[in-house]
């Protein structure tokens, strides 16, 4: 089987992992999240600027993480497809400020807000393992935009983002794919390595 073939076996049944845990996760389970992200956060102080996201499908709620930090002092702002097989870019956003429809069922801030450079970016998955590794959606724009990043600031932070559920032996990786540094989940914090900003 081709690495392809392995991603595309791992996102169909990470998919319907997700469904199920998605379905059962207690009610609180993206106020324990928020706990678990400013708690990691926060370590490395106020005023840093974080990328979240806005949670699609049945991706764990971002909300009440995306407050939190607001209310802590740190800098919010969300991802933006510009075109396929293009980095992200990212525009500050906190809650209230107007969105609009993005490509892939995404919204994002409106093109007059100010676009930054976040140092601590949340990543949504599908699955992920205790490398750090994880299955995305298959579009590569977490990735690029790491890759990115990363080759500019190596003071740049990934943050894998989901339940708890979601953890598996193994994902399959390819040259390009970018590790997480860290996983945050709602019942726990995983460090993969040593970064902080």
């Amino acid at each position: 089987m081709s690495l392809i073939d392995d991603k595309q076996s791992a996102r169909r049944a990470a998919q319907n992992n997700r469904r199920k845990i998605c379905a059962l996760a207690p009610p609180d389970a993206a106020t324990t999240l928020a706990t678990n992200v400013l708690h990691l956060i926060s370590r490395w102080g106020g005023g840093l600027t974080v990328s979240g996201f806005l949670s699609i499908s049945n991706e764990i709620d971002m909300q009440p993480s995306l407050e939190a930090l607001t209310d802590a002092g740190q800098v919010t702002c969300l991802p933006v497809v510009i075109e396929r097989a293009k980095p992200l870019s990212f525009r500050l956003w906190k809650k209230g400020d107007p969105l609009e429809s993005g490509p892939l069922q995404t919204r994002h801030p409106l093109g007059n807000a100010e676009t930054v450079e976040p140092v601590v970016l949340l990543v949504p998955l599908l699955a992920f393992d205790r490398r750090g590794n994880r299955v995305g959606w298959g579009g590569g724009f977490y990735d690029r935009t790491l890759a990115d990043l990363k080759s500019r600031n190596g003071d740049v932070i990934a943050v894998g983002i989901g339940f708890d559920g979601q953890s598996i032996e193994r994902v399959p990786v390819g040259d390009h794919d970018v590790a997480m540094d860290w996983i945050v989940t709602e019942k726990q914090i995983i460090e993969i390595t040593k970064a902080e900003p």
